[in-house]
């Protein structure tokens, strides 16, 4: 079928740039899941997502890496922020589809329990909208409306996390969001930027070695 072929071809297109295999098996994930995705989007959120993941290859510093993450990420949600640790805080690197006050700002990495979950336990924590968000500790742009859903989402370098990504988009248990896959296509996208930031660090690392030795 269509979306396996595409899935495929993201497959081959990861091969010698050092994808972990947690990028593949979600990449396989999504195949699995592609009669779905199809109907509810014709022609192909794959290609899409392909093009973002070559954007990330394309990347070669870790500011470039960051800015590829959030505009791929930025294509498949309605709402996409890419928040980097530094120190105790969460500095508001990259933003798309926020409007007026609930625009992300800096904040501190532990004064919301959610947050402080997601950086403690290195786990993607799932946000429903409206009413279902009311009961959790987390910043107010952070709340997804009635019919929409969001994700927040560890990225980790060699087992360290270093920033927080949080998109929103429609939520799937509704009528518009039949068989929607952007949370997927988002979390892929997170999880080769990390392979993207440990291949640029660790090429660093020896060319330091290297030189100094």
């Amino acid at each position: 079928m269509h979306l396996e072929a595409l899935a495929e071809d993201l497959v081959k297109a990861l091969d010698g740039v050092g994808a972990s295999g947690d990028v593949t098996r979600a990449l396989s994930d999504l195949a699995r899941s592609g009669p779905k995705s199809e109907a509810a989007a014709p022609g192909d959120g794959l290609a899409k997502l392909l093009a973002a993941m070559r954007l990330l290859d394309d990347s070669m510093s870790l500011r470039a890496i960051l800015d590829a993450l959030a505009r791929g990420a930025g294509s498949e949600a309605t709402c996409v922020a890419v928040l980097l640790i530094d120190g105790d805080t969460l500095r508001a690197f990259s933003q798309f589809g926020f409007t007026g006050a609930r625009r992300p700002a800096d904040l501190p990495a532990d004064s919301f329990t959610v947050l402080a979950r997601v950086i403690g336990d290195r786990q993607r924590i799932v946000v429903g909208g409206g009413e279902a968000s009311r009961t959790l500790d987390l910043p107010g742009f952070m709340r997804p409306p009635a019919g929409q859903t969001a994700v927040i989402i560890p990225l980790q370098v060699a087992g360290r996390v270093v920033a927080v990504v949080f998109a929103e988009g429609v939520d799937r248990r509704t009528p518009d969001g039949a068989g929607a896959v952007w949370s997927e296509h988002v979390e892929v996208l997170v999880r080769h930027a990390s392979s993207r930031l440990e291949n640029i660090t660790s090429r660093r690392t020896v060319e330091v070695l290297t030189a100094t030795g």
